[in-house]
């Protein structure tokens, strides 16, 4: 799933697993569909009586378009995102209207009976449940009313007008039916929306505690480890020239050996990470750093990653982004919002990479001074320390710089 999206906010394109609100619309257009057949059981009578009043081909057109579309959406929703969904109601909704509005200079052989309506008019739900399930909900109600309003010159022109009243109480009577159903699908798209983002917070939540977490258990291991270890051996040194050598060097290797230790305890952390809280976690993190920037994901991952890698990486991204805003504008560009800079997840069940790009001035990065923190440390140091985890970064002046984070399980 990857979507571009403008680069001046951060817009994740998530894996489409099956959330409320995706799952709201899936449940809609199957009834959609079943409806479509339970309407063409119903009016295929009609179908066939009115068949002289218009143009043969309108009738096959019309017919397979306003019955047909639906049940293909259905067979199409369990493996469409939400995106697209909204995208085919939208579509549904327009070719019904269409199909509507066609039906007066398809009518070439009149007037109807004045009890026999056009079988359009009949359907009007069809065309305004996939209006709401596509559009703002000003946008599905104007498309419900001009629906309905356009029933009454439809039945005029269809009977001759022998019975003008008798139109526009048909009209009438389908704004509130169509409006019930209108108001069902917008509130029950809404509910699903709310809780999405609900669920949303949640993970974010989440994903930052943990992190926290693990980043409180590494830094007791490091205190301890510096004050039962380390400043003993630094007495010990200190004191080296009264003492006997040997046991300076004894403290050395327990020094050493407990930094190992530390080591392989930060990188083996047992605390693991759904892939869905890191996703979350790494969203909102982009987000507080810069709204300048474009998050796009590939792939899927369904195993969890250590609290440990989630973090490193995530502050890795966050240091990278950090950097770009402040010197990828440099004196050559003046306008740091001209920066393009794109933020690129790619997902595996072997692993996970980030990829941070900006086309800004760039760096040479031989030049860079070994003091520099931000690159040196935040970046390659910490991700690189991990067991499986590996940093990088590329740039040259004036072509932009690529920063790439990852980790293979």
């Amino acid at each position: 799933m990857s979507i571009s999206k403008t680069p001046n906010h951060v817009s994740p394109t998530f894996r489409e697993e099956p959330g409320a609100e995706l799952g709201v619309v899936r449940t809609v257009t199957l009834v959609l569909a079943a409806a479509a057949i339970m309407f063409l059981g119903l009016s295929i009578g009609s179908l066939f009586d009115q068949a002289a009043y218009v143009i043969p081909l309108w009738q096959v057109v019309a017919g397979t378009a306003v019955f047909g579309t639906p049940v293909i959406m259905a067979a199409a929703a369990p493996w469409s995102s939400l995106r697209q969904l909204r995208i085919l109601h939208g579509a549904y909704a327009v070719t019904f209207a269409t199909a509507v509005v066609s039906w007066i200079p398809a009518f070439v052989n009149g007037p109807m009976p004045a009890d026999a309506a056009p079988w359009t008019v009949g359907l009007t739900a069809l065309g305004t449940v996939p209006a709401a399930v596509a559009w703002r909900s000003s946008a599905a109600w104007i498309y419900l009313l001009a629906s309905a309003l356009l029933i009454a010159p439809i039945r005029i022109i269809a009977d001759g007008g022998a019975d003008p009243s008798l139109a526009f109480q048909f009209a009438l009577f389908t704004v509130p039916v169509c409006a019930a159903f209108t108001a069902v699908v917008r509130v029950a798209v809404s509910a699903g929306r709310e809780v999405d983002v609900a669920t949303s917070a949640a993970r974010a939540s989440s994903m930052r505690a943990a992190a926290l977490t693990a980043r409180g258990e590494e830094q007791a291991h490091l205190d301890a480890l510096v004050h039962d270890e380390v400043i003993a051996t630094i007495f010990a040194a200190a004191g080296a020239g009264r003492s006997d050598s040997a046991s300076t060097r004894a403290q050395a290797a327990r020094t050493i050996a407990r930094l190992s230790e530390l080591n392989d305890a930060a990188t083996n952390v047992p605390e693991l990470i759904h892939v869905d809280y890191f996703v979350q976690g790494l969203a909102s993190s982009i987000t507080e750093t810069t709204d300048a920037a474009e998050f796009v994901i590939d792939g899927n991952r369904h195993a969890p990653l250590p609290s440990s890698i989630a973090s490193a990486l995530i502050e890795a991204t966050v240091e990278a982004l950090r950097n770009s805003v402040v010197h990828a504008g440099g004196d050559a560009r003046g306008d740091i919002a001209a920066v393009a800079r794109s933020v690129r997840l790619s997902l595996s069940e072997a692993g996970v990479e980030i990829t941070i790009n900006d086309d800004g001035t760039g760096f040479d990065p031989a030049a860079v001074p070994a003091n520099r923190l931000g690159i040196m440390v935040s970046i390659l140091g910490r991700v690189n320390a991990l067991a499986g985890a590996s940093a990088t970064v590329w740039s040259e002046p004036n072509r932009g710089t690529q920063v790439t984070v990852g980790w293979v399980q």
